[in-house]
């Protein structure tokens, strides 16, 4: 029986790998029914080997686990590139090249890696917007094209619930815009469709993460805290020509 911690691991993975995979942006398309079932259900077992085939999500677990000595699908591990956590800290510079061995062994084509090398970061952040923004939504997969909106649908925007109807709910949501060449996190309302059980119990006044425009997660203080500070870290950077 899978113990609780791994299950509660798995469970995060999966809220955040979802919305993508249902969209057909990363993974198979065998994984969407077995994603789904471990959020709801807490039946994991085949989670694992589904997120190894994500060629792009699957790499950075791989680094941030290598860098900090923790297995592939510690709890931290996954917080780290999703929610951001002190993990980010320990990457330098020099361990972007670990990411990208990583990317190549997942079967990114050399063109793109041969493009990541020349872009080489002065910082790097194990952190899903840094992926986003610095190596550019789509690029790897080649599912999106890199625009604005690409960019805040791929982005984990969170925000407080305003509005709740049977099917719908009303989040004012941080997000990106671009002004005079540089990026700013703006506060702006949109609406989105929610599957009750995906984020069972919401209310108004939770925040909420939203992924590809699906909420999937009541967020705790501390999540919030460091999805709020990664995200300010790595549009500074991004800001600053890397």
């Amino acid at each position: 029986m899978m113990q609780k911690t791994q299950t509660k691991t798995l469970q995060l993975l999966s809220r955040f790998a979802l919305p993508p995979n249902s969209l057909g942006y990363c993974g198979k398309d065998s994984a969407v029914e077995k994603l789904k079932k471990c959020i709801t259900s807490g039946v994991c077992d085949a989670v694992e080997k589904e997120i190894s085939k994500f060629i792009v999500l699957y790499p950075y677990l791989k680094t941030i686990s290598e860098i900090s000595n923790r297995d592939v699908f510690d709890y931290k591990v996954v917080e780290c590139f999703w929610l951001g956590n002190d993990l980010v800290k320990r990457a330098k510079p020099k361990h972007y090249d670990l990411l990208i061995k990583n990317f190549s062994s997942q079967g990114v084509l050399e063109s793109v890696i041969e493009d990541l090398r020349i872009n080489t970061p002065k910082v790097f952040l194990p952190f899903h917007l840094f992926q986003v923004l610095h190596i550019g939504v789509g690029k790897c997969s080649g599912s999106v094209p890199f625009n604005m909106d690409s960019v805040n649908n791929c982005m984990i925007r969170w925000g407080e619930v305003e509005k709740i109807t049977k099917s719908h709910v009303l989040v004012n949501l941080y997000s990106l815009t671009v002004k005079k060449g540089c990026y700013h996190i703006i506060k702006k309302r949109e609406k989105f469709s929610f599957d009750p059980e995906i984020i069972k119990g919401v209310k108004l006044g939770d925040m909420v993460s939203v992924h590809w425009r699906v909420p999937n997660k009541i967020l705790e203080e501390e999540e919030i805290k460091n999805l709020e500070h990664w995200s300010c870290k790595t549009v500074e950077f991004i800001n600053s020509g890397n």
